[in-house]
């Protein structure tokens, strides 16, 4: 099918950002960006890409047809509690169908929680309700893709999880450190999120792809070997300790989720649960994923040392 239009809700975040330039640089598609506020999307160069204010999360059925209508795929790049990530989603999805869609592709972009036991982490629990009511709405011509691709290659994001002090220089750990961890940039998981939204086969239901497969120490030596300086690291707890700091931290605070969100990926990350199930990689062999040693030498985690002759 020859100009295909992708709907992206979410559009102004990092991500909703690169999957637009993602699909925006194939020249058979079309982009229809879904924003809140239209200033605060900005997009260089991209003059197949219409900008829609909506707000999704409070939109009637009317509006959402609106938003949707022609679309071949529809991606969620969607943040937030149940609300959003079950309620405005499923919301946008049965729009999505109504309109004639081929496929919506949630806001999952995580390790695979479909494998991990409940109450480990609420996000997780959040998505794989989202994707059990999905799943009736999923039918011949119309597919629910959830794309996993670990956790993002990036220094925020391990920041935010309370892992990398790469000023410091310092990577933290719980258990024993030996837990293999997925890794994909942002950048590709963009890429390969565009490229699940304009195939015209069909989409596996769940849709495993990643630049890297590494655990801490392995981490920590690409680090050393990528920056020329070492990485120390530090283990802050068993596994048992994670859960039991978690839990302290979430009676302590109950409405303070930066006190207790980062322990529960975490758990997902070093419990060794949700793990990547087979990939799909090969499946767009367009892209070649970064490994963690090149979005290390680009400057995604860390900067390499300035040196002197």
């Amino acid at each position: 099918m020859n100009d295909k239009l992708i709907v992206v809700a979410g559009a102004s975040g990092k991500l909703g950002r690169l999957i637009i330039e993602a699909v925006a640089k194939e020249p058979s598609a079309r982009v229809r960006a879904l924003v809140r506020d239209k200033s605060k999307l900005a997009l260089a160069g991209a003059g197949n890409v219409e900008v829609q204010e909506i707000d999704v999360a409070n939109a009637d059925p009317a509006a959402l047809a609106n938003a949707v209508r022609g679309a071949w795929a529809v991606i969620s790049a969607l943040q937030g509690g149940p609300d959003i990530i079950v309620d405005a989603q499923l919301g946008l999805l049965e729009a999505s169908k109504a309109a004639g869609a081929r496929r919506f592709i949630p806001s999952d972009f995580s390790f695979d929680f479909f494998s991990l036991p409940e109450g480990i982490n609420v996000n997780s629990d959040w998505r794989r309700t989202f994707a059990t009511r999905a799943q009736a709405q999923v039918g011949p011509s119309f597919e629910v893709v959830h794309v996993m691709q670990g956790i993002f290659a990036d220094a925020y994001v391990l920041g935010f999880l309370g892992l990398l002090d790469a000023e410091g220089r310092v990577i933290r750990y719980w258990g024993d450190g030996k837990t293999p961890i997925d890794w994909t940039t942002w950048e590709d998981t963009a890429r390969f999120t565009a490229a699940a939204a304009l195939d015209d086969r069909k989409v596996p239901e769940q849709l495993f792809v990643r630049g890297d497969r590494m655990d801490v120490f392995g981490f920590a030596k690409t680090f050393s070997m990528v920056h020329g300086r070492e990485l120390a690291t530090e283990c802050l707890g068993t596994l048992d300790d994670l859960a039991a700091e978690t839990g302290r931290r979430l009676a302590q605070e109950p409405g303070n989720m930066f006190a207790w969100l980062p322990l529960m990926y975490a758990r997902g990350v070093f419990g060794g649960q949700a793990l990547l199930g087979p990939l799909l990689n090969d499946r767009y062999p367009q892209i070649v994923p970064e490994t963690v040693a090149q979005a290390m030498a680009r400057g995604a985690i860390g900067r390499p040392e300035t040196r002197t002759p």
